[in-house]
């Protein structure tokens, strides 16, 4: 009976609770105002206008809305960065990485005269680093610029350069030119008279030099000729090799692949090398094995020139190298009575 009475009574409870639960539910509806059910039926986008519209939204906005009308009037009135002494650049505030030695040591300074750049820049300016990379990207010693970075302290441009080297003198009547392995022009005022005989002599040409310094000499001549000097150049006083002669011109116009050049020595002997680096040809040998002849010649005979030179050495052909005197140095060897 007790056992009856406690099932009953927990089922009242459980009862009584679901019932409570169903009064709680029908009375919170009962609370819901008429005005807020007819919200709840809206779409979506006059409920989102209407919260827009509420106290939080509309301040925000206005805030906003003071702050582009009042900037320009405030940014007037800040001081000017720019012009403070601790973020002002001068030549020497511009580091750039270790040049060469045929670089002149006035090189930056020489850069900013060159293009008429103001003497101080700003380093708040936004165009800075571009304006500097087109600056130095104009000068006839730099092949191209890597990179253009600001340092905020103490206040500094690093510029990382790739510089032109020389590996040719041509010989003009108005003078020496220097030109790296591509022609380009190189300054010729960088270059002392002692300088010059630092480098192989390119002889020969016939057009002029280019109107201005850091352009390609343009003629296809002096392009060939300079790659044979870019490939010689640490083998050439080794050689005892004088100049690079460009071969004569026939036409106005003279393809590169036919070209055929010669070596000048020190001692009078020419060398017929054939075509210039990087001419695609079936019959010509590589610039490796050129130079393997021409070192196997003087370990075999001591000189260009020796035993009766100078001669015309020649040695384009595949199996052999040959050479016949040059006819100035045959007659001169000749009895005078033969004369």
């Amino acid at each position: 009976m007790s056992s009856h009475c406690g099932v009953s009574r927990l089922s009242r409870s459980q009862f009584g609770c679901a019932g409570d639960n169903r009064s709680m539910d029908e009375k919170s509806d009962e609370q819901v105002t008429p005005e807020e059910r007819q919200a709840d039926d809206r779409p979506r986008w006059k409920r989102a206008l209407r919260a827009c519209f509420r106290p939080k939204p509309l301040m925000a906005a206005a805030m906003i809305v003071c702050a582009v009308i009042l900037w320009p009037m405030v940014e007037t009135n800040l001081p000017d960065l720019s012009q403070q002494p601790e973020y002002r650049l001068t030549a020497s505030d511009i580091q750039i990485n270790k040049p060469p030695h045929w670089v002149p040591h006035q090189f930056v300074e020489d850069a900013i005269e060159r293009v008429g750049f103001p003497a101080e820049m700003s380093l708040l300016d936004k165009n800075l680093t571009l304006d500097m990379a087109k600056l130095f990207a104009q000068h006839p010693w730099v092949a191209e610029v890597k990179e253009v970075r600001k340092v905020s302290f103490p206040a500094r441009l690093l510029v990382t350069l790739e510089y032109r080297r020389p590996v040719a003198m041509i010989e003009k009547r108005t003078g020496l030119y220097p030109v790296d392995a591509r022609g380009v022009l190189l300054p010729k005022e960088d270059f002392s008279l002692s300088d010059t005989a630092d480098y192989l002599t390119i002889t020969g040409v016939r057009s002029s030099p280019p109107s201005v310094q850091g352009e390609v000499w343009n003629d296809s001549l002096v392009q060939g000729a300079a790659r044979i000097a870019a490939v010689l150049q640490t083998e050439w006083q080794g050689l005892n090799l004088k100049a690079v002669t460009v071969p004569p011109r026939t036409t106005s116009e003279v393809k590169l692949n036919d070209a055929q050049f010669t070596l000048l020595t020190s001692t009078g002997s020419t060398i017929l090398w054939g075509r210039a680096p990087g001419v695609q040809h079936d019959k010509e040998l590589a610039v490796s094995q050129k130079i393997h002849r021409l070192k196997t010649y003087l370990a075999d005979y001591g000189s260009f020139d020796a035993p009766s030179g100078p001669y015309e050495i020649d040695i384009r052909h595949w199996q052999q190298i040959s050479r016949k005197q040059i006819p100035a140095a045959r007659d001169a060897n000749l009895p005078k009575e033969n004369l």
